[in-house]
């Protein structure tokens, strides 16, 4: 089937492999014949600070930012940046959030209050039905190495069915990217996200 246009929105903080885990998807895009393109927004990313990588492939695909409102997927390595990016969003868009909190030192030193979780999920809920949640952290200790949080994350996008890319191209693409010392456990990382992903309604 051809895919006109897919939009795919990656957001976290910085050190999280948000923008690598594009790299592999847009790689994987290519390698499966799509036209790809791709932008990322960075802040203060070495110091903690957001990250987002739009992710964008298809047959009529021209310029690299997403329009509000029209993402197909929304991949947040940290929990409250799928709120903070939630405008991205319509009411078909699925979430796929990492049970993750980073709160920022300056939140803890002017006593402010930061989301919860709950309140993450019931804000969201408002935007989207399709909210899914996972430790992808627990995961990628699971497989050895805390590193690969963001292809636990890939997995579980794979395994959900709700990317158009062949799950072994999409192997094939993360590995190019792993070095050769991490990659029995990012092959690990991954097959952990497939099933869990399959667990959340994937084929």
């Amino acid at each position: 089937m051809e895919i006109k246009k897919f939009n795919l929105l990656n957001v976290g903080v910085g050190g999280q492999g948000v923008i690598r885990a594009v790299q592999i998807l847009s790689y994987a895009a290519l390698l499966n014949g799509y036209k790809v393109r791709t932008a990322e927004t960075h802040g203060m990313a070495q110091r903690g600070g957001s990250v987002a990588s739009y992710f964008r492939f298809g047959s009529e695909v021209e310029g690299p930012l997403i329009p509000r409102g029209l993402t197909d997927v929304i991949m947040a390595f940290e929990a409250s940046e799928a709120v903070r990016n939630f405008n991205y969003a319509g009411p078909n868009t699925f979430f796929f959030i990492n049970e993750e909190l980073i709160v920022p030192p300056m939140i803890h030193q002017l006593g402010m209050d930061y989301p919860t979780i709950e309140e993450i999920q019931t804000f969201l809920k408002t935007v989207s039905q399709n909210i899914y949640f996972v430790n992808a952290n627990e995961l990628a200790n699971q497989a050895g190495n805390l590193r690969t949080m963001n292809v636990v994350m890939l997995g579980v996008l794979s395994g959900s069915g709700q990317i158009p890319l062949n799950k072994n191209t999409l192997l094939s693409a993360m590995m190019e990217f792993v070095p050769k010392k991490a990659q029995e456990d990012n092959l690990v990382a991954f097959n952990l996200g497939i099933e869990k992903g399959k667990s959340l309604g994937g084929k």
